[in-house]
């Protein structure tokens, strides 16, 4: 097991800021001054109303002409100095408003494009279609346990949320096959459909199951109608978050204590000493061929063997200490989370 240290947003490296924005702040605050300047020394040299005086530096700097005055020698100077100074930073401050706008296009560009480069590179990796309230916790969730994935999103401010959060993402709709395409679903080990519509829910997993038809589907119903269509579509585990909500708050009023021990092995922040995880036993691994009774894990470890499933039957719960393991067994185990790798290690078949 790899220890759950390195969170999946290290994997985009952000482009490198330019000093575009100080230089506008920069310039705008210059302009500010010389148009504060300017409408002083009106004010001082021809003894114009402020209102006169700062409409006359306007005027000279935006080059648009003063009207004909006749003003004095200081103030013929003053404009004059207006017009080389004013002139150069005002077309200064439009030169770095147009280039802020076109590089924040170009960066958004470019990140997207780079987003998309390192997506189509990945295999093995987990879809989440929709980052509301649930595909964020799922997405911190997938990111703890350092396992690769990609965010569908089409709504721009969401896919934003995602970008800032440094995770892979792709905008677009979840119910086309193209974007899911674009995705590598066809690499992909699992797809988790949270959209906020049970109807897009439906759509996703039927295309999904289509498109692969081993990949694993976890999807979100709202209505208790949904649930039924949802597995008819290919969902391999279908949620109600309201009725899984329920059920745990009614548990805890009756039965805390278990919902406490559920809460340490479970990955609860702050509750990461022991964890249930499951794991395939390969062909050739030390322990391929060998009795619970022989390992004796949980002397050795403290590792309990707490259900295994074999070519896809049924999961036998508690296994006897006389059951062999053998390839492809999926053992779930229940045991402290720093010796999880070392149960890992030996499931792994070596060379």
């Amino acid at each position: 097991m790899e220890k759950k240290s390195q969170s999946n947003r290290k994997r985009i490296v952000p482009l490198p800021r330019s000093h575009t924005a100080q230089l506008l702040i920069a310039a705008v605050a210059l302009l500010i001054i010389i148009i504060a300047f300017g409408t002083l020394a009106y004010e001082t040299f021809t003894g114009l109303s402020l209102l006169d005086a700062l409409y006359a530096t306007l005027n000279t700097v935006t080059t648009v002409g003063r009207g004909g005055e006749n003003f004095p020698v200081p103030a013929e100077i003053v404009t004059m100095v207006l017009m080389v100074v004013g002139t150069v930073t005002l077309t200064l401050v439009i030169g770095l408003v147009t280039r802020a706008l076109v590089e924040g296009q170009i960066r958004t560009m470019l990140g997207r494009k780079r987003m998309e480069k390192q997506i189509s590179k990945l295999e093995n990796h987990v879809l989440v279609c929709g980052y509301g309230r649930m595909g964020r916790v799922i997405a911190h969730e997938l990111a703890e346990a350092n396992v690769p994935f990609v965010i569908i999103e089409k709504h721009e401010t969401a896919f934003q949320q995602i970008e800032e959060e440094g995770y892979l993402g792709v905008h677009g709709d979840a119910t086309s096959d193209e974007v899911l395409i674009r995705c590598g679903i066809r690499q992909a080990r699992a797809l988790i459909s949270v959209t906020p519509s049970d109807a897009d829910n439906v759509f996703v997993t039927l295309s999904a199951r289509e498109l692969n038809s081993k990949i694993f589907i976890v999807a979100r119903a709202s209505d208790d109608s949904a649930i039924e269509k949802l597995r008819k579509a290919g969902a391999d585990r279908v949620f109600s978050p309201y009725h899984a909500g329920g059920r745990l708050m009614a548990q805890a009023a009756l039965r805390p204590n278990v919902i406490d021990f559920l809460a340490e092995v479970g990955g609860v922040p702050g509750a990461e000493h022991y964890q249930i995880e499951e794991l395939v036993v390969e062909k050739g691994s030390s322990i391929c061929g060998k009795s619970l009774r022989d390992l004796n894990l949980s002397r050795t470890l403290g590792i309990i063997i707490i259900g295994l499933r074999r070519d896809g039957g049924p999961m036998a719960y508690n296994p006897s200490a006389e059951t062999v393991l053998a390839g492809n067994d999926i053992l779930i185990a229940l045991a402290p989370t720093d010796r999880l790798s070392q149960l890992a290690e030996m499931a792994t078949a070596k060379g």
